[in-house]
């Protein structure tokens, strides 16, 4: 079995980082962000976040947007700011100009990146998420962002990096896209994606509720549906280090990385 690469995955602080100089994040590798940095966006809360996420000791740091980080959306800017183009440019400048400090701020699509001891991992990283009361990264409920067309998440990624979660109603077991209301809100076609590539890993966040994560067995050919076999339960402690996630070919593990009450992080060990 190789040596484990340590990711620490977040999501959803929206402004309020839970660690501190007296109660620092643990160390990793590699710090995954899923999303929702800030509560509304603004320049000022995103300089925030960032010097938030700069304070953990990691040696990268992958950070996406979410529905809430308004401005780094173009299209919702456009849509929703009068003369909110300079606030946009701003924005998302700022978030790309951290990459001397291990910071990288990843747009939809796929990116690849090298560890200092010579390990390699691919991560397809997707901000957007179901149409919710017109926030940002939107999508209608009929689009497939994750199958189809240019966004097509492409089979071979080792890390599926997204701000919401999917939907996989047939097993009960999952309970990862669960609302306040206890509602199921995930992206059907987003399982599909799940379902197709097999990631090691796919991180999100956006329901708080449904916080959690699962070690899912895969089966079947590639156009059975029901490729989804086993769904096992990973004991949230708050932050979890999973010692033996030695992923086969035939597995993934799920992470609702969403801070939830006392919840913050999650540390899991991967072998890449």
């Amino acid at each position: 079995m190789a040596a484990a690469t340590r990711f620490l995955i977040i999501s959803d602080t929206h402004g309020a980082w839970p660690y501190s100089l007296t109660n620092p994040a643990p160390k990793a590798d590699i710090l995954l962000h899923c999303g929702d940095l800030t509560q509304v966006g603004g320049l000022a809360s995103f300089k925030r976040a960032i010097e938030d996420v700069k304070s953990s000791d990691a040696e990268l740091k992958l950070i996406i947007a979410g529905n809430h980080d308004l401005e780094l959306d173009e299209k919702w800017v456009r849509e929703n700011m009068e003369e909110g183009e300079e606030d946009h440019s701003k924005c998302v400048t700022f978030m790309r100009s951290h990459k001397s400090d291990g910071i990288h701020y990843l747009e939809e699509g796929m990116h690849q990146f090298f560890l200092k001891n010579g390990r390699q991992f691919t991560v397809y990283a997707s901000p957007y998420t179901l149409e919710l009361n017109g926030y940002a990264f939107a999508y209608g409920k009929d689009e497939d962002r994750f199958n189809a067309g240019k966004e097509s998440v492409p089979a071979n990624v080792d890390i599926l990096m997204t701000h919401g979660p999917p939907l996989f109603l047939a097993n009960p077991e999952y309970q990862l896209d669960i609302s306040y209301d206890g509602k199921h809100c995930g992206c059907k076609k987003l399982a599909d994606a799940v379902q197709r590539t097999q990631p090691r890993l796919h991180c999100f966040g956006h329901l708080h509720e449904g916080r959690g994560a699962l070690r899912v067995g895969w089966t079947g050919s590639e156009n059975d549906k029901n490729k989804c076999a086993s769904m096992e339960k990973v004991q949230d402690n708050g932050t979890v280090v999973e010692q033996s996630m030695d992923i086969a070919n035939n597995e993934s593990l799920l992470v609702n990385a969403a801070m939830y009450g006392p919840r913050k992080a999650w540390l899991v060990d991967l072998a890449l």
